[in-house]
């Protein structure tokens, strides 16, 4: 591998200039000289040592993302579709940017807060981050802040942080009024866990909205929190469709995953999805689009929401300050085929 004094020898020009085009530094170095020295590193499969450049000072180029876990005792990173496709998407715009990518897993901000200063990290984006969670990272980070689907209340909090979510609540709203248009009537709720946080509570107000607004009542005992374990969530499922489900016809869940689980383990005992029962998921990721019966679930830009977490880090990246940035994407109704006229 060709060091940085043999990339100048071959090119003609300074270590100084091959390191300026390395760390990319145009402004002082000509165009023609990039262009020339730009040629040699890729010709000779110059990769640089990214030691040397944090012991350079230059800066580590890395932005961390943290994929918090407080509710869980357990968890595969990459289990959840959903999850899945966000890393993978922030990866591509990080790494377009010409910075890197450095995946965590975390139970707990001190935990997170030692792995950001022991990689002097320069941009921090954290995921399914609870609202008390949420409040102490930003409370703790000193560096730029971006969180994905958070719901911290800003107010109560004196410091500046960027937050890319989704109108979850509409997402809930809409597709509980979708089914409502069909005759449905009696609707169960199955969300990711007993207790609601974030934007499984904004899919379940929205949801609750919808029923009030056809003169719905909304029965408690139609509430189910499912276990994120699988063999307790699917106790869970065969109890629910052989205590509850004769009196229901439609399901809504909060997310695709687990509304393609259910309609697996309904199927595996004689219950078919939608002439028995309408169900509904949250996502409109991989897994619905492939499976069948085509899924009816609320669409959200998941792309979307990881080029926008990127970019506005990035400006305060570059600005070298904190900026409030609070924006909810917009959901899309997708009909398919797990639901039917009541």
């Amino acid at each position: 591998m060709a060091t940085i004094k043999e990339i100048a020898k071959i090119v003609g020009v300074s270590p100084t200039t091959v390191s300026n085009v390395i760390h990319g530094r145009r402004n002082k170095v000509s165009a023609k000289n990039y262009k020339k020295v730009k040629r040699a590193l890729e010709e000779n499969n110059y990769v640089s040592n990214m030691g040397g450049w944090l012991l350079g000072r230059h800066g580590s180029r890395i932005i961390g993302v943290i994929l918090n876990y407080s509710r869980r005792s357990e968890i595969n990173v990459v289990s959840d579709p959903f999850y899945n496709q966000l890393i993978g998407f922030l990866e591509e715009q990080i790494r377009n940017k010409g910075f890197f990518m450095m995946l965590y897993t975390s139970a707990s901000v001190p935990e997170s807060m030692k792995f950001v200063t022991a990689w002097d990290i320069e941009g921090l984006i954290i995921l399914g981050a609870l609202p008390e969670d949420a409040k102490e990272f930003i409370q703790q980070a000193k560096k730029p802040l971006a969180f994905i689907d958070a719901y911290v209340d800003a107010k109560s909090i004196n410091k500046s942080f960027i937050n890319i979510g989704l109108d979850d609540y509409r997402g809930g709203y809409e597709i509980t009024k979708y089914l409502i248009s069909l005759g449905h009537r009696n609707i169960g709720f199955c969300a990711d866990g007993k207790k609601l946080i974030g934007v499984d509570q904004q899919r379940f107000l929205g949801f609750k909205q919808a029923l009030k607004e056809a003169g719905i009542e909304f029965d408690d005992r139609y509430f189910f929190g499912l276990d994120y374990r699988m063999a307790n969530r699917h106790k869970e499922l065969i109890d629910l469709l052989n205590d509850k489900l004769p009196n229901l016809t439609a399901l809504v869940f909060t997310s695709d995953f687990l509304a393609i689980d259910a309609i697996n383990v309904f199927l595996d005992h004689g219950i078919k999805v939608p002439d028995d029962v309408s169900i509904t998921g949250f996502d409109h990721n991989i897994f619905s689009k492939l499976f069948r019966p085509r899924l009816t679930t609320v669409e959200q830009n998941i792309r979307k929401k990881a080029e926008l977490a990127v970019n506005c880090l990035m400006q305060c990246i570059n600005r070298k300050e904190n900026e409030m940035i609070d924006q909810k994407l917009d959901v899309k109704l997708i009909i398919g085929e797990s639901t039917t006229e009541k």
